[in-house]
This record gives C-alpha cells, sequence and structure tokens, in this order.
C-alpha cells in the first residue's frame, strides 16, 4: 500500500506541473462552461447539456491526454526507465495513474456543479453522490483506455494520432456537443456503439430526470465502463514497456478493440433493442 501511495502522490506533483494536464482537466471544459452557459437560454434541460458537455471534455482530456499523452512523454522522457531499476512492477505505476486523475478532477467536478447551480440557478442532482461515483466510473475507464493507447503507440506521433482518432470522434458522435436528437440514420446507430455515449446518458439521466445509479440503463453503463477498467488495465499491464526502445508490433493495436468489446456490446444491444 505504501507503494501505491508513494506513487500517487508523486504522481500528482508531476500532474500539477504540466500546462496540458491543467488546461485539459480544467481551463478548456471551463471556457466551454461559461461560453455556452452564458449564449444559451439557460432552460434546465440546456444548462444540463452544457454542465455534461463540460464534464465529458474533462474526462475525454484526463483520459486520452492526462493519462494516454502523459505516459507516452515519461516513457519517450526515460522516466519509466527510473523506475525499472526499483523493485516495483507496472501495477502501482498503472493504478496510480488511473487515481491520480481522479482526484485531480473531482473538485473540478464539484465546481462546475455549484458554478451552474450558484451562478445559473441550475437545480442540484438528486442523487449528488451517486452522479458523483457514476462520473468516477467514467473516469477511470477513459484513463485506463488512454494507457492502452499509450501501450500500443511505439511514438509520441503515433499515440498523438490515435489519440486523436479517439477524441474528436467521441465528441462530437456521444451526443456531449451535439444533442442526441439530431443523429438520425446511420449516425444513430453509430452513435450507440461510442463509449463516451454512455457517460453521457448516464449523466443527463442523473441530472435532468433525476435518474439514479441503478435504473436499468445506467447501472448497464456503469457495468460496460467497470468491465472497460478491468479489461484496459489488463491490457495496458500486459503491454507496458519502460523504455522507449522497446518497440511493439503492430498488430498489438488491436488490442485497444479488446478494450471497448464492452462498448460493442453495449451498441449492438441498444440497436437491436430498437
Amino acid at each position: 500500500m505504501k507503494t501505491y501511495l508513494a506513487i500517487i502522490a508523486m504522481d500528482i506533483k508531476l500532474a500539477l506541473r504540466l500546462r496540458a494536464v491543467i488546461f485539459f482537466n480544467y481551463l478548456f471544459p471551463l471556457i466551454f462552461f461559461f461560453t455556452f452557459a452564458t449564449l444559451l437560454h439557460r432552460t434546465p434541460k440546456e444548462l444540463a447539456f452544457v454542465v455534461t458537455m463540460s464534464i465529458t471534455l474533462g474526462v475525454l482530456g484526463s483520459g486520452f491526454f492526462g493519462s494516454g499523452i502523459r505516459a507516452i512523454q515519461e516513457r519517450e522522457l526515460n522516466i519509466l526507465r527510473r523506475y525499472k531499476v526499483t523493485p516495483i512492477t507496472p501495477v502501482p505505476i498503472l493504478v496510480g495513474s488511473m487515481f491520480t486523475g481522479w482526484i485531480i478532477f473531482i473538485p473540478y467536478i464539484l465546481v462546475l456543479l455549484l458554478l451552474a447551480h450558484f451562478l445559473y440557478q441550475m437545480q442540484l442532482p438528486a442523487h449528488m453522490v451517486q452522479l458523483l461515483v457514476f462520473i468516477s466510473l467514467g473516469l477511470i475507464a477513459f484513463r485506463a483506455l488512454g494507457l492502452v493507447i499509450a501501450s500500443v503507440a511505439n511514438t509520441m506521433q503515433e499515440g498523438t494520432i490515435i489519440v486523436q482518432l479517439f477524441y474528436f470522434p467521441m465528441l462530437l458522435l456521444s451526443g456531449a456537443t451535439i444533442p442526441e436528437d439530431q443523429f438520425k440514420g446511420i449516425m444513430q446507430i453509430v452513435h450507440n456503439f461510442v463509449p463516451a455515449t454512455y457517460l453521457v446518458k448516464g449523466m443527463n439521466s442523473m441530472m435532468l430526470g433525476h435518474g439514479s445509479l441503478f435504473q436499468k440503463d445506467n447501472w448497464l453503463a456503469a457495468l460496460a465502463l467497470i468491465i472497460t477498467t478491468v479489461v484496459s488495465g489488463t491490457v495496458a499491464t500486459k503491454l507496458f514497456r519502460w523504455e522507449k526502445e522497446e518497440k511493439i508490433r503492430s498488430s498489438a493495436k488491436w488490442w485497444v478493440v479488446v478494450a471497448l468489446l464492452p462498448f460493442l456490446v453495449m451498441g449492438l444491444w441498444m440497436w437491436l433493442r430498437h
């Protein structure tokens, strides 16, 4: 346990020194929040949409940039090589990364909800603790996905390309930036297979419809997030590399698909149900 706590404490210090982490975790989502909250008419539905969008931006930014890109940077800068000479396995490093993101990000969620309540009169969620638990599951799951991307990318350039291939489609097709009711035909089908879709739906349900974590769609989404965390953590551990000179085969990139299997199953279930 001391090893895990030491890794987490060190990760927090390093993360707070990185401008990209601060930008994608706090500033970027807050800019979107104040911009759209000011421009919209601020009905309960519109405010819930803005808050959900801002949280999703932060979760995805924390997962793909705060976890994935940062892990690649540490390998490229030979930071991980220093750990290699100590009696430590990859597990504390990966677990530390996931929980560091959670510790850094949760205060932002609380600040955002309080700003929406006091500045724009948005009603606070009826099940606040359950909402925070659900967001926490999403955050850790996407940070685990970011670690898988870091594991299969051989260079920073390659990792950046893979991250962008995940980050922007999830923003655009999850319902976070474009309302779900705008998707028609094939776009609605694709929407069901996007991992961030279930994070967005769950948050909307709890903030707008006074839904709880134990509603069928929400606990299924939570289960998918938990399974994704376990699978992605296992894959990231299996493919972990201490040094940038260690290269991985191109075929190993298919492990990303394995990490996304829970959401592929969810998407198929949603498609068949409709």
